[in-house]
């Protein structure tokens, strides 16, 4: 056998050189031009053995790219001739943690929001799922696309599925509720909320043109894999797709209540001063029982004035960023002083559905959104067609969609 050579080294200083085998310490960002890679015997699953001359001994190290170099352990064992050098790097299994790697009480309690969406995210539901595979495949995932578009983005759905497991948890929410989605976009929460837990009546108003189009053409997209699914003639329950979902374009300030909403959601993020202003004297006046938002009780309680008391809160993550929103669970209560506000603002009578005092922005959706399948979904084709093939606006005609 030929002589061998040990060789140690730390960071970038070498220190004693012996004879035979020796070990190598390398940092683990450390790359190896891999010239040939040798067989690997059965016993050595967890493995690599990789064979590099003697020339490349001074070059980069490479691992292989279909492994995680965060299971590739920080020491090598390298034994060589004067003419070859062999590498062994030792990589634990999957499902093999070390000491070291095992995760300390402070970093559980830091990453703990991390596995509450993950809970949520395996407790998505097949049929949302699919609904959010269709969205994707039209509009993205980001959720941009409209006037300041930067500003403009998703949840994803494992932390919209986690608020919403929070309102079935605190505000029973349920197959009876009445979801309303305000600047709902590009109408991802109205439709994740028509199919779990498949309320009443999902209504989203977007006022940003370009947004409620691309909303709508969601709204068209999985009324369609509806429909095809009536073709079928075994559907499972869990996949049947939720179709009780309007998505408009308008102001919510022609409003004058938040009736018939039992739950009324909007992700505030941006919203103007003034629009909240108005909405805390819209929700003020309703009978809307639970409100959910972005911003803290210290906004809207005491600079906005919303008669209402805090739930629960949970942390938030979003699409394409590391932009992260606490999102607060509200319940309404009734404050000192606001019985005679009430009573000069009667609750609308003349358009109650079912004993349901509705105001009459939301009579026509709600009418809308209790027919069957067929009907909605022509509704819905009709207005993207003439949307989409209406002539484009100039600065003396603007010209607005058909609803």
């Amino acid at each position: 056998m030929g002589e061998r050579i040990k060789v140690n080294i730390q960071g970038n200083k070498y220190s004693s050189v012996e004879k035979d085998t020796a070990t190598v310490e390398t940092p683990m960002k450390t790359r190896l031009n891999i010239e040939e890679i040798s067989n690997v015997s059965g016993n050595q699953s967890n493995s690599l053995v990789t064979k590099v001359s003697k020339e490349s001994f001074h070059c980069k190290i490479v691992t292989p790219s279909s492994l995680d170099n965060s299971l590739v352990n920080k020491r090598a064992s390298i034994s060589r001739h004067r003419k070859a050098v062999v590498r062994k790097l030792t990589l634990p299994s999957v499902n093999e943690i070390s000491d070291e790697e095992e995760p300390s009480s402070d970093e559980f309690k830091k990453n703990k929001n991390m596995h509450l969406s993950l809970a949520a995210l395996c407790s998505v539901q097949k049929n949302t799922r699919k609904v959010y595979s269709l969205v994707n495949r039209m509009t993205g995932t980001i959720g941009g696309n409209g006037n300041g578009g930067a500003i403009y983005g998703e949840l994803t759905i494992g932390s919209m599925q986690k608020v919403i497991e929070l309102m079935k948890e605190h505000t029973n929410f349920n197959k009876s509720s009445r979801f309303i989605d305000v600047g709902c976009g590009l109408g991802k929460p109205n439709l994740h909320v028509a199919q779990d837990p498949g309320v009443e009546f999902s209504y989203g108003v977007e006022m940003e043109r370009v947004r409620w189009l691309l909303g709508i053409c969601n709204l068209n997209q999985v009324l369609d894999e509806a429909l095809s699914q009536r073709s079928k003639e075994i559907i499972k329950s869990e996949d049947v797709i939720g179709h009780k979902c309007v998505i408009e374009h308008g102001d919510i300030t022609d409003a004058e209540y938040l009736d018939p909403f039992t739950h009324v959601y909007m992700f505030d993020i941006g919203f103007p001063p003034k629009l909240f202003k108005k909405l805390a004297i819209m929700f003020n006046r309703s009978k809307s029982p639970y409100l959910i938002c972005y911003h803290s009780p210290r906004v809207m309680i005491n600079r906005y004035g919303f008669d209402v008391e805090l739930v629960v809160q949970t942390q938030t993550s979003m699409h394409g960023s590391s932009e992260g929103h606490m999102g607060y669970i509200y319940k309404r209560v009734q404050c000192k002083g606001r019985n005679s506000l009430e009573n000069k603002c009667p609750i609308i009578s003349n358009y109650n559905m079912d004993g349901i005092p509705c105001d009459p922005m939301f009579v026509t959706a709600w009418q809308s959104s209790h027919r069957k399948l067929e009907d909605i979904s022509m509704d819905v084709k009709k207005k993207v067609i003439n949307s989409l093939s209406c002539s484009r606006s100039t600065r003396n005609r603007v010209v607005g969609p058909s609803i």
